[in-house]
């Protein structure tokens, strides 16, 4: 038998496979050239302002849109193509430990999310951002900081999710929309439970964002953002074994 850690190469594969759908790519890629398109719009307007593109394209579109329903659709969909199909049960049958399981499927599904949200940002940040000197520059690496730790958080909460439920997806968005859309803004003391806020709070460590919501320092952030992924994943995989056993999904 081939080493355990081995078969973590073609696992990650097929979920990308099974994640990549023809419509599902479609809508993520219009979604990811949305900031693209309103940083060419600030660019021909003759706007080279941080400090604008930062609250009006990266906030409001990028954090707040294009990251977590990338995040949600690529988290739910690791497991959920395989729970919808019934093809889990054949997954589960190989001699495969099962946090080996949870890890490939999370690394599918977290690097198909940092890869579409960071080429987000930097085209943005190339068309606009760049021109506006040293602080454009820092601002465009920040976001880019804030997508790849925003995009693992976001991923490693919606995997476990997509076990428990098959209404993953629909409880991903509800969340999206109401915990880190409204809740988030109108209750500052839910920082430490929020993962835009581990996001944004990261991407101080390059350069602070002229957000007027950053509320955790990056250290702050990055601790409770390993701390969610850790506690994520070991939920996954104790949902996974129980999974074997039961023979079904909630």
């Amino acid at each position: 038998m081939p080493a355990p850690v081995s078969v973590l190469p073609e696992i990650v594969r097929i979920t990308f496979r099974q994640l990549l759908g023809r419509r599902r790519t479609l809508l993520l890629l219009l979604l990811a050239a949305l900031p693209v398109l309103l940083a060419v719009i600030f660019r021909l307007a003759g706007q080279v302002d941080v400090k604008e593109y930062s609250t009006g394209v990266f906030d409001t579109v990028s954090l707040t849109i294009v990251l977590p329903l990338t995040a949600v659709l690529f988290g739910t969909g690791a497991f959920g193509a395989e729970n919808d199909e019934g093809t889990i049960l054949y997954l589960l049958a190989k001699p495969i430990p099962r946090w080996i399981i949870v890890a490939s499927k999370a690394l599918a599904a977290v690097l198909l999310a940092v890869s579409l949200t960071v080429a987000s940002v930097v085209l943005g940040g190339l068309v606009e951002l760049f021109p506006a000197g040293p602080d454009g520059v820092a601002a465009t690496e920040a976001q880019v900081v804030a997508m790849v730790v925003g995009s693992i958080c976001y991923v490693a909460l919606f995997v476990p999710l997509s076990l428990f439920t098959r209404r993953a997806l629909v409880i991903g968005i509800g969340y999206m929309l109401v915990w880190e859309g409204a809740l988030s803004f109108m209750l500052p003391g839910i920082a430490n439970l929020s993962i835009r806020q581990y996001a944004i709070g990261a991407s101080t460590a390059i350069y602070r964002l002229p957000l007027e919501e950053t509320r955790l320092p990056a250290d702050t952030a990055f601790v409770l953002s390993a701390i969610l992924v850790v506690v994520a994943m070991a939920i996954a995989t104790w949902r996974l074994r129980r999974f074997e056993l039961s023979g079904g999904s909630d």
